[in-house]
């Protein structure tokens, strides 16, 4: 995730924080109306000669083109550091939310502003954790994709290993989101119940420059890497290979059928919070539900919603097969990925599996919603070895909220609920009390 600075330069200063918060108001108010030559006007001579107003408008700009427009701020705090005191506000955008900081000196003249994202912390169950790691390198063809193994301390024995699979774009190996990483949560996690895992940067992200051109499939995204992930794992002194299991998130849930069909040897499949109807109709449902979400259709919103319901009708007409291929069709995905996944079904895919399949689930979750999460278990009373557990407060990240689910809140941090840490735990070691001809 970047990070954009403004600028920052600490000197010494001490201030009353009552006036420091309404410095704080005067300061977001000027950005809220891109109102740079009063902004700057507040910069001491240091700060001035090193931020022009262009370069400030620039940045500003660029933020609302990745965050949306500015929305709202929450009550400023006061943080006390060895150079003084400075204050920090979570500004909410459209997208997102960012962490402004700022910092006077004694003539209340601004000496430091600077403006990211909040920043991972680590869960309780992970701090002061010590564990074996082991750097990898996924090899697919021509592709390498660094990875690494995260091991319990106490390798006496063999011990299970998950394979974390990636949901949709240039994700790298924690899938972080904001200050959000699934994936290093999860792992911790495991690794307090004695389950090593396996975590690559995704291919999209390591040859990103490759992918913003090319034509490729569900296969060269996803699947591929997975298998040759899996392939690795079997190689490993210290993993017990009849216990490998593979977690798909999101998109990694939807293509996980694909996965554990060219996975022999896999024990077992975790689709978290995975898709099961096209992808069109997903990408149709979150759009209308983001449009709607304040209650108001702006023309702009119209007009975007026009746009992409015409990409939709190709993608599921014939003449998406007709017309000569597109970077872009559809979300980020190219006219070759849209050809490759218009008959998948990956319900049916997963039906003909004989292998065990955990379906988690969060309530909350707009991206996957319940609608995918029941047509999985419309299949369970015939595919038996299927087990589904849904949580209410859980949003697609599976972090816990409340009220009405937006995507601000992936900006706002949190960590993978220990719950979900012991129902995949209690699963793995159903799964491993069960394995055939062992």
């Amino acid at each position: 995730m970047k990070h954009f600075f403004l600028l920052v330069v600490l000197h010494t200063c001490y201030f009353g924080i009552a006036q420091t918060f309404e410095k704080e108001e005067r300061i977001i108010h000027f950005l809220e109306h891109s109102n740079f030559k009063q902004l700057k006007k507040q910069f001491s001579p240091e700060l001035k000669s090193s931020l022009s107003k262009q370069k400030l408008e620039k940045i500003w700009n660029g933020i609302e083109k990745q965050f949306g427009n500015y929305k709202s701020h929450e009550a400023s705090r006061s943080i006390s550091i060895s150079e003084g005191e400075k204050s920090r506000t979570r500004l909410c955008f459209e997208k997102g939310s960012l962490e402004l900081e700022t910092v006077f000196d004694e003539n209340n003249l601004l000496i430091g502003i600077f403006l990211r994202p909040q920043s991972y912390n680590v869960p309780d169950y992970g701090k002061n954790l010590v564990y074996n790691k082991e750097d990898i390198s996924i090899n697919s063809g021509s592709y390498q994709l660094p990875g690494e193994i995260l091991y319990p301390l106490n390798l006496s024995k063999k011990v299970p290993l998950v394979i974390f699979v990636h949901g949709s774009g240039a994700n790298d190996r924690y899938e972080s989101i904001g200050p959000v990483m699934v994936f290093k949560d999860l792992a911790l996690g495991l690794l307090t119940k004695g389950v090593a895992s396996m975590l690559y940067d995704k291919r999209s992200k390591v040859y990103k420059n490759f992918f913003d051109t090319a034509q490729f499939t569900i296969w060269d995204e996803t699947v591929e890497d997975a298998i040759n992930a899996f392939k690795l794992a079997k190689t490993k002194k210290d993993v017990d290979t009849n216990q490998i299991f593979i977690i798909g998130h999101s998109q990694g849930g939807y293509a996980l059928p694909l996965i554990l069909k060219n996975c022999r040897g896999a024990r077992g499949g975790i689709s978290m919070a995975g898709c099961s109807r096209p992808l069109d109709q997903v990408l149709e449902d979150q759009y209308h539900y983001l449009i709607n979400l304040d209650g108001k259709v702006s023309l702009q919103e119209k007009i975007f919603l026009k746009r992409e319901t015409k990409k939709i009708k190709l993608v599921r007409s014939d003449k998406m097969f007709k017309t000569a291929p597109k970077r872009r069709v559809l979300a980020y995905w190219p006219t070759a990925f849209w050809r490759d996944i218009k008959n998948y079904d990956p319900v049916n895919e997963l039906k003909k599996l004989d292998i065990p399949v955990l379906f988690l689930q969060g309530e909350r979750d707009y991206q996957v919603t319940e609608k995918d999460f029941n047509r999985w278990k419309s299949w369970f009373l015939e595919k038996y070895q299927w087990s589904f557990i849904s949580y209410t407060k859980l949003n697609h990240l599976f972090i816990e909220g409340e009220g009405k689910p937006n995507p601000a809140e992936y900006w706002k941090g949190g960590n993978i609920p220990t719950y979900i840490i012991a129902d995949i735990e209690t699963w793995i070691k159903k799964c491993s009390e069960n394995i055939p001809n062992k």
